[in-house]
């Protein structure tokens, strides 16, 4: 009989990669047996705890570099330039060490308000369906007519929410879909995305799944499909060739298993000319 901390023999597939270098297959696998066992929401949890520990050593590096101007400082290396017209030095760091499920109940409260369909998608969604990890930002898309964005803005506004005034202008104008918000207090930050209109965008909207965040149930959020996480995911790899978007690919893969719905990944995957990606992905990810 296998003991607590025992794992049964297992065939490894060839070609299957480990998440880093440093593993094995073997002891990769063995970590995806135990992440499988897990619910979403625990997997959620344990990829928010290493966020809130990551920013938290961040903070107090920067504290103990320069205690006099930490404030300061924090403002301009964490937040960026182009906040410090609306966060000043004033602004409380330690409201920074929260996890992005923070805004997300904000940013649900105020969708749900102005009846406006989203999902959550990106790092969070990453996390929440395969490996976790640490995300810094909330990726959201939203069902809306560029024309109707500004009741949202007010919104967002009154809700203590900063929204460029310049990335308004080009989701008005149709020449950008993307409004970056921070939270001015909680200093919380979030990318609104603007739904496209193709046959894709329309499928990634109607697949949403309405996922708890915690293990009691209570703090639900929509969230778009494992599927459509990694075609998105593929997409943006084809683009930048980032290794963190192919490592949250076959953390999904290798998590969700028999649970994904192949024909469609398969459907999708060949009419978003992404196809042979796939079918690498498949195959580092032992399946």
């Amino acid at each position: 009989m296998l003991s607590k901390y025992s794992f049964p023999q297992r065939l490894i597939a060839p070609g299957y990669r480990p998440q880093s270098e440093d593993k094995t297959p073997e002891a990769d696998a063995a970590d995806f047996d135990l992440l499988r066992q897990l619910t979403n929401a625990q997997r959620w949890q344990m990829g928010a705890k290493l966020t809130r520990w990551a920013k938290t050593v961040s903070l107090r590096g920067m504290r103990k570099a320069n205690e006099t101007t930490f404030s300061e400082r924090f403002a301009r290396s964490i937040l960026g330039d182009k906040w410090l017209p609306c966060l000043t030095p004033t602004s409380d760091p330690s409201m920074w060490i929260q996890d992005p499920s923070a805004i997300a109940k904000l940013l649900h409260a105020i969708l749900t308000e102005l009846e406006i369909s989203y999902y959550i998608t990106g790092g969070v969604a990453a996390i929440v369906y395969g490996e976790p990890r640490t995300t810094r930002d909330l990726d959201v898309v939203i069902e809306l007519d560029r024309n109707k964005i500004l009741p949202l803005v007010e919104k967002l506004q009154h809700d203590e929410f900063y929204c460029p005034p310049g990335a308004v202008d080009e989701i008005l104008t149709g020449r950008g879909k993307t409004l970056s918000v921070t939270h001015m207090t909680q200093i919380l930050n979030a990318d609104i995305v603007v739904n496209g209109h193709s046959e894709f965008d329309r499928a990634k909207m109607a697949r949403r799944r309405w996922e708890a965040l915690d293990e009691a149930g209570i703090e639900r959020f929509w969230l778009a499909s494992p599927e459509d996480v990694i075609l998105a995911k593929l997409l943006w790899r084809k683009q930048s060739g980032s290794q963190k978007q192919w490592n949250d690919i076959l953390g999904i893969l290798k998590v969700q298993l028999e649970a994904l719905d192949y024909e469609y990944l398969a459907r999708w995957a060949k009419r978003l000319e992404i196809q042979r990606d796939f079918d690498r992905a498949l195959i580092e990810a032992g399946i």
